[in-house]
């Protein structure tokens, strides 16, 4: 059974949700188009500030079920409602285990049709979902892909040369130099002078 897992509470095991459908929505990108008299097309300056595109937010919608006994089902509703309605907080699912979600979520509707009772939930999220064992947190490693993962560095202690290689996947990042004594750092054929 998939689940998900709202900030510190779980859809199965604190709510008593199944989850019978899920939509992962892709966001839109953000596209700043003029029109030009004369001019084939459009201009497009989606990437002229930045050199790379931005994203609107993206739509989670999750669908459960609500197995509680009837006369139960407001009760489960108002707990679910008390504890994310118009909140932001974290999601994540077990069937993307690696990866987490950071969004404001509603519910949606509420129906039930004699024995069963539906929650919608929505997620309006921010466009990126993040690694798990990206940002600084303890290494988890039942999320780690022994396929096409790979073990992230967060944080680096030297005292003479040392190449370092920083990946990343689609957004854009910048890392953080904290010096105790003056250092030159070279990126991309430019060098930075840093200082403590």
């Amino acid at each position: 059974m998939q689940t998900v897992t709202f900030g510190t509470k779980n859809s199965y095991s604190d709510f008593g949700l199944i989850l019978t459908s899920k939509e992962i929505g892709f966001p839109e990108p953000k596209l700043e188009q003029i029109n030009l008299a004369g001019m084939d097309g459009v201009l497009d300056l989606s990437e002229s500030l930045t050199d790379d595109i931005k994203f609107e937010t993206r739509l989670l919608t999750f669908t459960f079920a609500v197995i509680s006994p009837i006369l139960r089902w407001s009760g489960v509703v108002s707990e679910v409602a008390n504890y994310l309605h118009g909140k932001r907080i974290r999601i994540n699912m077990d069937f993307d285990s690696g990866y987490y979600y950071v969004g404001r979520c509603k519910i949606n509707s509420f129906k039930s049709d004699k024995r069963i009772g539906e929650l919608v939930i929505e997620c309006e999220c921010e466009p990126y979902k993040q690694e798990v064992n990206a940002t600084g947190e303890y290494w988890i490693w039942d999320t780690f892909s022994f396929v096409n993962g790979f073990i992230r560095t967060n944080e680096i202690e030297f005292t003479t040369t040392k190449t370092v290689n920083l990946q990343n996947l689609r957004k854009i990042v910048s890392p953080t130099f904290i010096c105790s004594k003056a250092m030159t750092v070279s990126f991309n054929g430019k060098t930075y002078n840093l200082s403590s």
